[in-house]
This record gives C-alpha cells, sequence and structure tokens, in this order.
C-alpha cells in the first residue's frame, strides 16, 4: 500500500474485488471473513473478474467457461434465427 500511496495511487473501493487463491484446506487455514486491506476490511468472493477473466478460488474457471458458453450459445441462436 504504500508504494501505491507514493504513487498516488488508491483503492476504488466500489470497484475492488478480493478473493483467496489455493485449496479447500489452505483457505480454511484463514480467516475469511474478515480480511483487513488498507485499513478497511473487504469481502472476499467466491470469484473475480480480471481482464474478461472469471478467477474462482480454486482457478477450476468453471464460472468462466459457463459464462462463454452461454455467449457463444447466445450467438448461435442469433445466427439461426438469420438464416
Amino acid at each position: 500500500m504504500d508504494w501505491m500511496s507514493s504513487n498516488r495511487l488508491k483503492l476504488n473501493a466500489e470497484k475492488m474485488q478480493f478473493t483467496c487463491i489455493g485449496t479447500c484446506y489452505q483457505r480454511a487455514k484463514i480467516d475469511s471473513s474478515n480480511l483487513p486491506v488498507n485499513g478497511s476490511a473487504v469481502e472476499l468472493l467466491h470469484a473475480v473478474t480480471c481482464l474478461g477473466v472469471t478467477l474462482d478460488q480454486e482457478l477450476t474457471f468453471a464460472d468462466h467457461i459457463r459464462r462463454l458458453t452461454g455467449r457463444y450459445f447466445h450467438s448461435l441462436r442469433q445466427l439461426r434465427s438469420i438464416r
């Protein structure tokens, strides 16, 4: 956080998403209900989006694949109606 302050950057609490990545056993070792970041408590999410890729806590990419297939099937249905 010191680096961010020295470069005139700050966290936008409305846009930031936090998750803890690891196995179930690794994540069980930490208290995920209250994670302090820069003096304020943040909520850990099951999945976060970074540059259009949805990352879940175990890096299975299941949520990302589900969203991609939903978009592709929607596009295929639109193409079918054009035909």
